[in-house]
Order: structure tokens, then sequence, then C-alpha cells
């Protein structure tokens, strides 16, 4: 069997993001994601979107426009956002070195996450979690997962933490995908969640790639290579030509007309 066992239980930076988030729902504050505008910054975003739908939890996100906010988490973005009084902020695939927001966001006593693998500087930013195989910590031989892989086991460690009946594993298709498009080495646990996803993948299962295979008339079973230069690029240019909101949008919606829409401007 091809398990994909989940190396973060019980490390401490996901357990201290598990009590923040519980907490933050117990007290049904307003939450937001910040995530970055490439493939996996989107797929991370979309990931805690639909964690949050399944537990009936409403919450915001706003992925950066490239041209007009420039990247990640910056203090300007993040003033911007704070006018719409969330209590917490959880940064995804961004926020690493990101301390000056911090510090903003902890002057307005706004909470946050961070779920990110970019190179981080010391002093590290001074988040209420901080989650970054890159830091000196006790899953640093994980540095070579993308930031959807660390989300989808943030997320894992939250439902088990909480014995929660519900199933997020279909979601592992996104996150190869991510680790696909931001070239993370197909080795360990990377190799584990290929493997398993393209040996159990039914293409008719899922609108995205279904609808791109029949635009392109594709006939084949799904392969990492298509992900990597079809699927993938597809999904990349809008956060690199226009914005990558609707990126988002398409990984989430369940409005079949409206991915429709966002899959041909895409294409």
């Amino acid at each position: 069997r091809m398990d994909v066992f989940n190396p973060f239980l019980g490390k401490k930076d996901f357990q201290k993001g598990v009590e923040v988030l519980n907490e933050s729902l117990i007290n049904k504050d307003k939450i937001l994601i910040i995530g970055d505008y490439d493939v996996d910054g989107c797929v991370s975003t979309a990931l805690l979107l639909k964690f949050f739908k399944l537990i009936n939890k409403t919450s915001d996100f706003y992925i950066p426009d490239r041209f007009r906010d420039g990247y990640g988490a910056s203090i300007n973005l993040v003033k911007k956002l704070s006018k719409k009084k969330p209590n917490l902020i959880i940064m995804v695939d961004c926020g690493s070195n990101s301390l000056e927001a911090i510090e903003y966001l902890k002057s307005k006593n706004i909470k946050s996450i961070i779920i990110d693998h970019h190179d981080i500087n010391i002093p590290h930013p001074t988040a209420d979690c901080l989650v970054n195989p890159k830091k000196r910590g006790d899953y640093q031989i994980y540095d070579y997962l993308c930031s959807a892989s660390l989300t989808y086991f943030f997320i894992d460690c939250f439902i088990k933490n909480k014995k929660l009946k519900v199933n997020f594993e279909y979601n592992l298709i996104y996150v190869l995908l991510a680790t696909i498009c931001d070239v993370m080495p197909m080795r360990d646990l990377n190799k584990i969640v290929c493997k398993k996803v393209l040996h159990r993948f039914d293409i008719k299962d899922n609108f995205l790639i279904n609808r791109i295979f029949s635009i392109k008339k594709l006939n084949k079973p799904l392969e990492s290579d298509d992900l990597g230069f079809l699927i993938g690029p597809i999904l990349n240019s809008a956060g690199r030509l226009n914005n990558a909101n609707i990126v988002v949008e398409l990984l989430i919606s369940q409005n079949e007309v409206l991915k429709m829409e966002i899959i041909n401007k895409l294409i």
C-alpha cells in the first residue's frame, strides 16, 4: 500500500499552528489567507479555503497582484488588507521574511500563521506560528516540500488532532500539481504522493484536468509531465500576465459554468 504518512504529527510548529487556528475557529474569528501568485501559492490558498468550507467556516483570501502589490506579504499590502479587520492572517508560500508586516499585525492585535518553504533569514518573523522546513528545527529533512505539501499536512494535522470526520485526501492531486510546478525534487515523500495520486487517478473525476484534456484532444491517462507542461503553465499564466485570484476561484468553485469560463480565459 502506498500510504501517504504525515511526518509532522506532533511537531512543535504544526502543533502550535493547530492551536492558533483552533482558537480562531472557536472565537469565530475573521480569517484572511494571503497566498503567492504562482501555482504553489494558489493551491495552498485553495486547500485552506476548501478545508474551511468542509467545516462550515467562511474565510477570505487575497493573492497579491504582481504588478500592483509586488511579491509576497509586504508591509504595504498587509496595511491595506488589515482594513478588512481580520483577526487571523494565514500566509502561504510567502511571509518567511515579512518581518515588518508581522510586527505591524502584532501592533494591530492580528494573529498570524506562516506556512512557507522559501529561504528564511535570521531573525525570523515573530508570527504566532511559523512553519518552514528551511529554519532550524525538528523537520529540516523535509526542506524539499513545496508550500502546498506543507499546507496539506498542516490541515491533516488539524483533522487528526480534532478527530474530524472529513475526507481531504482527494486534494493530493493539487499537492502533486504544485510540487511539480514548483520544480521540487521528486524523491521521498514527493515520490510517494506522485505514485499514489497517479496510480489511482481517474480523469473523469476531475473537472479541471478533464476539461483541459478534452480541449487539447488528449485521450490518455494523466502523467506527471502533463501537470508540469500542460496544466501548470495554463494556471501559472494568470499570475504572470494578469491576476491569479481567478486560479483560486477555479480550484474552489463548484459552479461548472464559471469554471469553464476561467479555463477558457486561462488557455
